[in-house]
């Protein structure tokens, strides 16, 4: 569990909006879709319910990805710099 803390401690407040946005976001669309299934006629979901919640899914995983594929160019970059700077002192 420290370990979780540390993690959550190292997030930007940018990281941490654009996480919950998408915590919230996700839930939404599974409420949703839930829902779907407890109106009439039940046990049925309806063609539009399945489009807002693909949707909704593509919009998380667009905050996600977005997030996730600069921290993977910073962690690139900071890799390059370090083989550069080994190559120098050697």
């Amino acid at each position: 569990m420290r370990h979780l803390r540390q993690e959550f401690d190292k997030l930007t407040f940018k990281e941490v909006i654009i996480y919950t946005l998408a915590v919230v976001a996700m839930m939404a669309g599974l409420t949703l879709l839930f829902i779907g299934l407890y109106i009439q006629p039940e046990g049925e979901i309806h063609g539009s319910v399945l489009t807002a919640f693909g949707s909704i899914c593509v919009f998380v995983a667009s905050l996600l990805g977005i997030s996730f594929h600069y921290a993977n160019e910073l962690d690139n970059l900071k890799a390059n710099i370090q083989e550069r700077l080994d190559e120098i002192t050697k």
